[in-house]
């Protein structure tokens, strides 16, 4: 209904206040009126009775009448000893009514009757009189409009600045609560506000914030529960041929068969069972087993693993660190991270590049960055990597930098993505360092 909306709950007690105030406004000045005709009246008597006091005028019917044309009022001349009046005109009931009014140079009333009577040097009376104005009808004067046209017109702002400022926020709020659904940010300008409807519309885009974080994990819950079944039938099918496959490769080590080749079958079995522990961590995250790990031996063993692969692409790699940086870490996860990374750059760069690795001490920790000349991320990947699922090349599953990102947050680390000014993609890692006497283990995030 139309009457209950906010516009007509505000517009109608506020009309009301303005009614109410405008006859208090005639009030008021049909009182003053009252008082300024008051006034006015026993200013003239008292003008007159001056003037008639300085000049020795002796009262007459003449004077009585000219003063009464002149000033617009009956003037008379009473006998205070005797009562009578010059001139004799009034009839008995005004006389008796006019003849009750004090000699002492104020206003009086009696009945419809006000007047002002003084002394004069004669020992007469002078007597204003007349009828009672009737203030409300004297008060609707040009000046009266003009007053009211001024109250009703601040009325008027005052009332479009109380709609502008509470309903027209809340009726925009109410027409964005749709959009809370909307993956796209509301961008309310009410949360600028520090008042109520402030609050009410930052209250709005923490929900809309919180409804979209949630609608994500479900999102990311649904994939990972399809992608936990994929993993455990992939994991039982893969891990029995990658065990023979490692122990075949070690058995033609011993014997006459080329080590190069052995070397080859042993590094890609490696990484399938890289990959299976890649998915198997996917479906069940495990806590990282940390403990002292060379990060530049480990650096050096996983660019073994892909020399071949990097060869083929025609990538150079060069590793430009100290001999030992001790860091702690879960080795196994760390050379998962590693094998990522090196990966995609590898991918990255398919007619040739420089993949440059350098690791340093800082006191932040052990910093690691992983620089190459490919194409670089573009502005898409850099908002969304190292989302799960989401993937920049052509063929990616989207998962290397989501899992590597996930490790090293489990390790208290952090990875960094950014493009060089050069051309090609740098990812940073920070990995706290070893202090020789840390134990603990730390708890990897639940997908």
């Amino acid at each position: 209904m139309l009457a209950q909306r906010l516009l007509w709950r505000i517009g109608l007690p506020y009309a009301a206040f303005v009614l109410a105030g405008s006859f208090v406004l005639l009030a008021w000045m049909a009182w003053n009126l009252t008082l300024e005709e008051r006034a006015h009246l026993e200013t003239i008597a008292k003008t007159n009775a001056a003037f008639i006091n300085r000049a020795r005028l002796p009262p007459s019917v003449r004077m009585a009448d000219d003063l009464t044309e002149v000033l617009g009022v009956s003037v008379f001349f009473r006998d205070p000893v005797t009562g009578r009046f010059t001139p004799e005109i009034l009839k008995p009931e005004g006389l008796s009514l006019v003849a009750k009014i004090a000699s002492d140079g104020q206003y009086h009333r009696e009945g419809p009757v006000e007047g002002v009577a003084i002394p004069l040097h004669s020992g007469h009376d002078l007597l204003v009189a007349r009828v009672a104005l009737a203030a409300w009808r004297e008060v609707w004067r040009p000046r009266t409009f003009v007053v009211l046209g001024v109250f009703w017109a601040l009325s008027l702002v005052v009332g479009w600045v109380v709609s502008r400022g509470l309903v027209f926020p809340l009726r925009h709020l109410a027409a964005r609560m749709p959009d809370i659904e909307k993956p796209e940010p509301l961008n309310l300008p009410e949360t600028e506000r520090r008042d109520e409807i402030g609050d009410v519309a930052r209250a709005i885009t923490r929900t809309h914030e919180a409804l979209q974080t949630e609608r994500a994990e479900r999102e990311r819950a649904e994939k990972l529960a399809v992608l936990g079944r994929m993993t455990a039938a992939l994991a039982h099918e893969i891990q029995n041929p990658v065990a023979a496959i490692k122990m075949h490769a070690q058995l033609a080590a011993t014997q006459d068969c080329d080590p190069a080749s052995a070397q080859m079958i042993a590094n890609e079995a490696t990484r399938i069972e890289s990959l299976v522990n890649q998915w198997m961590f996917l479906s069940k995250p495990e806590p990282p087993s940390v403990a002292e790990v060379n990060v530049v031996d480990l650096l050096r063993e996983v660019l073994a693993v892909y020399r071949a692969q990097a060869e083929h692409s025609a990538v150079r790699t060069e590793l430009d660190a100290e001999e030992t940086l001790a860091a702690r870490a879960d080795r196994r996860r760390l050379a998962q991270v590693f094998s990522n990374i090196i990966i995609n750059a590898v991918q990255a760069m398919p007619r040739g590049g420089l993949l440059r690795i350098e690791a340093r001490r800082e006191a932040s920790g052990i910093r690691i960055v992983f620089a190459d000349h490919g194409s670089g991320f573009s502005a898409e990947a850099l908002r969304r990597v190292p989302e799960m699922f989401y993937s920049g090349k052509e063929g990616g599953m989207g998962i290397g930098l989501s899992v590597a990102a996930e490790i090293i947050k489990a390790h208290g680390g952090k990875l960094q993505i950014s493009n060089r000014p050069e051309g090609g993609a740098s990812i940073t890692l920070t990995l706290p360092p070893w202090t020789g006497n840390d134990t603990s283990s730390s708890n990897f995030a639940h997908h």
